[in-house]
């Protein structure tokens, strides 16, 4: 998922304003006004983290039909959930289901009528009998959706009246969408609605003629009813997480941007816009074919589901979802120029592979897919690079230089965010990255340590310390060995140890399993040789971290390189490789250097300060400018 663009730009700057203590908290108030632990109650000594529910059973499918008898007029719908499934561990006579302010009127085990409790947010079913391991069972549950189901938030499904000024036809008429992440899923179909529980699915929607339907998956039937509606059959065939099954129903200008000629022929890829927007949605949504092929390479792995359809609709509580092969979108796609939502558009796609294929295993582990999206846009301006630069006619090494500062343009985005609000942060008291204490699954994907920039910012580190060869080969052995599954950090790590033969533990768990991020004032200082000020000499680069350093946040293991540049001799790195709270080094150099970039590549997620003791001193190299200020080719490697 993706926030808005302006939503997104105003809460980092909120986020940037507030004070340390109130982002390290983030977690509000006692009734006595002082901060509330996320860890612990100080009063019960409960702890407060989060943890997955017991998985008595494997869900393996759902057959959902949901029958809007007068969609045009009223947010209603009856409904059937069959589900399917085998008991896991020991055979089981019971079954627990999350069923949040639905109507349940009857469960069928079997066929057969059976009692069942609702309570709060709990449906529990006592089954006849008890179910040995292997055997698989089926229950189907009916219940009724009515309009306080289909409020017009954002979230589970919502239902949108038709404008009171309508712009064209898509306006005239109501439109309906669902939002499942991260656990809304149980607002609208009984399920265990966690992410590490994969099934296929299907959608049987009945609603009147005159609308489309999408759902995942492929479209099976689409059946024309005596009452004059229609009923649509889509077909999930793949497993998925309950919170990334979609419906859109609504009236749409339909354009396929794939085809035989496009990038990724055999594809269907259909984008649903606003009627009248035909035109401007093939322009804007033109690339995904591209985007496709270009993931499919670099992941080494088939785009695996059966269609990828993107949908624009009304009220949408973000900027996109990545719903499995149905990604939906906010409204102001439908009006976009060319190009200018092409980050949100792979930001989606990239989450078909991290996210819809591989899972994270609870929210804890959500880093594993936002992060992968963010950096997927990096990536993404990476190949535009390159193709631009030879497509304007430069040479392989030029276009390989132009890739290299696309992407680096777009990945210290993520590094001036990141820094801007993990510094002011610390463990234990702030959330790290990758971490289970949070009150409600919507707070990880807005804390300070955050899964969007800083995880962007985890993958370009751990790429930039491994290179290429081994940081792929790792990640396409993360994904097949991972594949239809529920994933964590410790996956995801070890894959890259197996492919790099480098020890990573300390990395992700300064990086990753801790909150913060390094600071430092950097001091370099020159002493002139026998020779005089225009011979050779000696330069001292003091190195001090300066963020909060204690039992809980000791120093980081770093190795940062800096970059000298001469009036006359080539540039120059010299590094620091430091796991103090500071380090003194001195480089004999063949002459004074006139100017020095710390960090240039951004190997570290750092705040510098760097005080250049040395004649002349130019002004630091502006940060956006930071790619021109050392040379494209890479530094020694960590």
């Amino acid at each position: 998922m993706r926030p808005t663009p302006i939503r997104s730009a105003f809460a980092l700057v909120a986020l940037a304003l507030l004070p340390a203590a109130a982002i390290a908290q983030n977690d509000g108030q006692d009734d006595s006004g002082q901060p509330r632990s996320l860890r612990w109650d100080p009063q019960t000594g409960k702890d407060l983290a989060n943890y997955l529910p017991h998985r008595d059973f494997d869900h393996t499918h759902m057959t959902l039909e949901l029958d809007f008898p007068d969609f045009e007029h009223e947010a209603r719908a009856t409904c059937r959930c069959t589900l399917t499934m085998e008991p896991i561990g020991s055979a089981r006579q019971s079954v627990r289901l999350d069923a949040v302010g639905m109507e349940i009127t009857k469960v069928a085990y079997e066929g057969r009528e059976i009692g069942f409790t609702h309570e709060g947010g709990d449906l529990r079913i006592d089954l006849p009998e008890s179910i040995p391991l292997g055997r698989s069972i089926t229950l189907a549950i009916e219940y009724t959706l009515g309009p306080d189901n289909m409020a017009a938030d954002g979230e589970a499904l919502t239902w949108s009246p038709p404008k009171k000024r309508p712009s064209g036809p898509s306006e005239e008429v109501p439109m309906l969408h669902s939002q499942g992440e991260p656990e809304y899923a149980r607002r609208w179909f009984p399920c265990f609605d966690h992410p590490n529980e994969r099934l296929s699915t299907e959608l049987i929607v009945t609603v009147a003629d005159g609308y489309e339907v999408v759902s995942n998956g492929e479209l099976k039937s689409k059946k024309a009813l005596d009452d004059g509606r229609v009923r649509w059959h889509w077909d999930q065939a793949m497993p998925h997480a309950p919170y990334l099954v979609s419906l859109v129903i609504g009236k749409f200008d339909v354009v396929d941007v794939g085809g035989p000629d496009s990038a990724r022929p055999g594809l269907p890829m259909p984008v649903y816009g606003p009627v009248g927007t035909a035109d401007s949605i093939r322009k804007s949504f033109a690339h995904t074919p591209a985007m496709v092929a270009y993931m499919e390479k670099l992941f080494d792995e088939p785009y695996p589901w059966a269609k990828y359809s993107q949908a624009i609709v009304r009220d949408f509580a973000a900027g996109a979802m990545e719903n499995t092969s149905a990604t939906t979108f906010f409204p102001f796609a439908a009006a976009a120029s060319p190009g200018s939502i092409d980050d949100i558009i792979v930001h989606e796609l990239t989450h078909q592979w991290t996210g819809d294929l591989l899972t994270n295993k609870n929210w804890a582990h959500l880093w594993l897919q936002e992060g992968w999206a963010t950096y997927g846009e990096a990536l993404w301006s990476e190949h535009v690079g390159e193709q631009d630069a030879l497509d304007a006619g430069k040479t392989p090494d030029e276009a390989k230089d132009a890739a290299r500062k696309a992407y680096l343009r777009a990945i210290r985005g993520n590094f001036r965010q990141a820094a801007r609000r993990d510094s002011r942060t610390s463990s234990p008291e702030s959330p790290a990255l990758a971490s289970n204490l949070y009150r409600d699954p919507n707070d990880t994907f807005t804390k300070a340590n955050n899964p969007y920039p800083r995880g962007a910012c985890v993958l370009h580190m751990l790429r930039e310390r491994l290179g290429d060869q081994a940081f792929w080969a790792g990640v396409r052995l993360y994904i097949d060995r991972y594949k239809f599954a529920a994933v964590e950090t410790d996956d995801f790590r070890k894959c890259l140890e197996e492919a790099s033969g480098d020890s990573l533990e300390r990395f992700f768990a300064q990086w990753v399993y801790r909150a913060g991020a390094p600071r430092a004032d950097v001091e370099i200082a020159w002493e002139p040789g026998s020779e005089g000020e225009d011979g050779p000499g000696t330069a001292t680069i003091t190195f001090r971290q300066v963020q909060t350093i204690d039992a809980d946040n000791p120093a980081y293991a770093m190795v940062v390189p800096v970059y000298l540049k001469f009036e006359s001799a080539p540039g120059e790195y010299v590094y620091i490789d430091t796991e103090e709270r500071e380090v003194v080094k001195s480089f004999e150099l063949s002459e004074r250097p006139i100017d020095a970039v710390v960090d240039p590549y951004n190997w570290n997620i750092l705040d510098a300060n760097v005080i250049r003791k040395f004649e002349p001193q130019p002004a630091p190299a502006a940060d956006e400018h930071a790619a021109e200020a050392a040379p494209v080719g890479e530094p020694a490697g960590h």
